[in-house]
């Protein structure tokens, strides 16, 4: 089909990266020269994977922006599945390609460290006199997203707090009697896992993919991140003392990697589930799979369970309390490039997706009676087979704007809201790690990590052989470094607040 044209294709296959990297690919260029007053906009999202109709998107959004604010932008949304999007900005900034716009966090391309190394542009001067902007995120946010004074992104309303959960489909749930009241933690649903196995040899029970299942269940494992996902350095949830420590050395993360590893063994979980991309959505519509695990219990959350498996019936167990964390904080955040050839532009993008409802719900849902309807409650039906949806509402800007989906409540953003406001507080909330003096130790120790945590995350190794050898190796690049400089900034940011 053409419906996609050369974007799709271009998206689709990881992309021709080089075609990428190179300038985000001829038809890009082409409309450039053929329309020499238009500003081209690059912007690089994750979601559930390229849209077959982008396209017609970024062409509304263009009319759109045309005839309300006379801005002659020509929106170029390049977008990637969540689990893949690190690894493919990961190429796209090393090689300083040409860009206009990213989405940035702390779970995936690391907000911190590319702040620090000068990927981002730096946006206080910018954000003078964008009252309404800056009045309509918590002060604490702003403050966990600065970097020595200086802010690099723009934080998406959403909810701001974590509090670790599982989903479990219903039907099974009650066939096999769980009782989600008594789950706790992963653990306890190791004899339910089993039973469902054993009478559904096709199934594997819990939904896993190459993004592992680590960085969703930190607070339930008993540690927050204080550099984003995945990079060495935490403290252990509620420590007044703020010492930081290395999360992979904890003896829960070691038993959650012995877990993962003989549930591969058994058929609990995929083994090759470092091969699955997007979450094991597949898995979980198709049937294959009838658990998961995710980071933040929040307002609305049945819903968007409800659609991840296929329009079954779910029921859930918390694992965590609900805490709001620097990673917490960051983990949506849209970043302007350093390189880009029309900051302005791009900015005033990002100010109105995240002030503008009309723009926002077109970004996210793409065109009405095309993409989705709108039910008499005001709630948001995706249309079957749609051509576009992201999914990924929460990734383009300020959440709040958002019409509800079907299941949602009508107030769903007033019960956000209320439960930002009710999370308890981590004792290092505001803080922020400048990377500047460990750039090249976060660099040796992000080789390592790609070597070995994918396959400890999600059971393809074997824990007894390889953990071992992988916190020497963490060691070696220089994790320690790492720590003991996020030690320090913490102590200096300690003495400064209290």
């Amino acid at each position: 089909m053409e419906i996609a044209g050369k974007k799709y294709f271009r998206a689709a296959g990881g992309i021709l990266l080089a075609g990428i990297l190179a300038g985000c690919g001829g038809s890009t260029q082409d409309k450039a020269r053929e329309e020499p007053g238009t500003v081209q906009l690059t912007w690089y999202l994750c979601s559930e994977g390229p849209q077959r109709e982008e396209e017609a998107v970024e062409k509304a959004v263009g009319r759109y922006l045309q005839e309300k604010y006379h801005m002659d932008v020509d929106l170029d949304l390049v977008m990637y599945d969540f689990a893949g999007y690190g690894d493919k900005m990961k190429m796209v900034l090393a090689s300083d390609a040409e860009y206009d716009i990213c989405y940035t966090s702390s779970w995936s391309s690391n907000y911190y460290y590319y702040a620090g190394k000068g990927k981002y542009l730096p946006l206080n001067a910018y954000l003078e006199g964008e009252e309404a902007l800056k009045r309509m995120i918590l002060p604490e946010v702003w403050e966990g997203i600065s970097i020595q004074g200086e802010i690099y992104g723009i934080p998406s309303n959403q909810v701001f707090f974590k509090q670790n959960y599982v989903t479990v489909v219903k039907e099974y749930a009650d066939a096999y009697g769980l009782d989600m009241s008594k789950v706790h933690r992963l653990e306890d649903l190791d004899d339910f896992f089993h039973k469902v196995k054993a009478d559904h040899e096709e199934i594997f029970p819990l939904a896993l993919s190459e993004a592992g299942a680590m960085g969703k269940i930190q607070l339930a494992l008993g540690f927050e991140y204080l550099a984003g996902e995945f990079l060495p350095g935490a403290i252990t949830v509620g420590d007044e003392g703020l010492t930081v420590v290395n999360q992979y050395s904890l003896d829960a993360v070691k038993s959650y990697y012995e877990l993962v590893h003989r549930w591969a063994a058994d058929g609990i979980v995929r083994e090759d589930a470092a091969m699955v991309s997007n979450n094991g959505l597949e898995d979980m519509k198709a049937g294959t799979a009838i658990a998961s695990v995710n980071a933040a219990f929040k307002p609305g959350v049945e819903a968007i369970e409800k659609s991840n498996f296929g329009g079954r019936e779910v029921v859930f167990a918390t694992l965590s309390d609900p805490w709001m964390t620097t990673e917490s904080i960051s983990s949506s955040i849209n970043a302007v490039s350093a390189n880009s050839k029309h900051p302005e532009e791009a900015f005033r993008l990002l100010t109105l997706v995240n002030t503008d409802e009309t723009l926002y719900n077109l970004l996210c849902f793409g065109i009405e009676g095309e993409h989705y309807t709108v039910n008499e409650d005001g709630t948001v039906h995706v249309l079957e087979d749609s051509g576009y949806h992201p999914n990924a509402d929460w990734a383009f800007g300020n959440q709040y704007l958002a019409m509800p989906r079907e299941g949602q409540a009508p107030d769903i953003w007033e019960q956000t809201k209320e439960e930002n406001q009710k999370a308890e507080r981590s004792p290092a909330l505001g803080f922020s790690f400048d990377t500047s003096r460990v750039n090249s130790q976060i660099a040796a120790v992000q080789a390592v990590l790609s070597q070995y945590r994918v396959p400890l995350d999600t059971g393809m190794a074997d824990p007894g052989r390889e953990y071992p050898v992988f916190l020497e190796k963490l060691e070696e690049a220089g994790s320690r470094e790492i720590i003991e400089e996020m030690e320090r900034q913490l102590q200096g940011w300690t003495e400064n607040t209290r």
